[in-house]
């Protein structure tokens, strides 16, 4: 059974008044996902399986060049996943992630993660598949300041993120 979730997701007007607070519960949302036991889980979301998805995905015409960030416009699909490879990285850190963690899959009620949407990519996987994506999202939705990315790190609890799998991480998702 599917039961509505309550609260607001962190994309909508009501959140903007409160950039802070709202950085603050994604960044604390996305800690405490993290932080889940990934001993039993089921759910493989590895560079291997994403990498395999990726390719399927492009010899499938799947990946649209025109839906592109604007930083990758102008290339190729092939060209870019050319890119990927080249730029994999060497190790994982592996936890459980949402796969898609972006504000308008972040329900927020008083103050606080009430719950997650859009799960279909779950699973286990590199904590950067996470912190790209909800940095860009940041960035997309006009929070991008440096100031706030800085917060959501600070809550988060990583002093220095890893610029390489930032970049990686949000190309890799221009395949999913």
């Amino acid at each position: 059974m599917i039961s509505e979730i309550e609260g607001l997701d962190c994309s909508r007007e009501e959140h903007r008044s409160h950039p802070e607070e709202m950085v603050r519960n994604l960044a604390a949302g996305l800690r405490r996902m993290h932080d889940l036991d990934i001993s039993q889980c089921p759910l493989d979301q590895t560079l291997e399986v994403k990498l395999k998805k990726a390719r399927s995905n492009l010899e499938r015409g799947l990946v649209d060049e025109n839906q592109f960030e604007p930083r990758y416009q102008g290339n190729r699909a092939e060209d870019l996943y050319a890119l990927l490879l080249a730029q994999r990285p060497a190790s994982q850190d592996l936890c459980f992630t949402h796969g898609d963690y972006c504000l308008p899959n972040i329900i927020l009620k008083d103050g606080a993660v009430s719950g997650f949407i859009d799960l279909g990519r779950a699973g286990v996987a590199d904590r950067y598949v996470d912190l790209a994506l909800a940095v860009r999202s940041l960035q997309y939705n006009n929070y991008g300041s440096p100031r706030l990315v800085e917060l959501f790190f600070e809550v988060y609890g990583l002093k220095e993120p890893d610029p390489a799998k930032m970049e990686f991480y949000t190309l890799l998702d221009e395949f999913s």
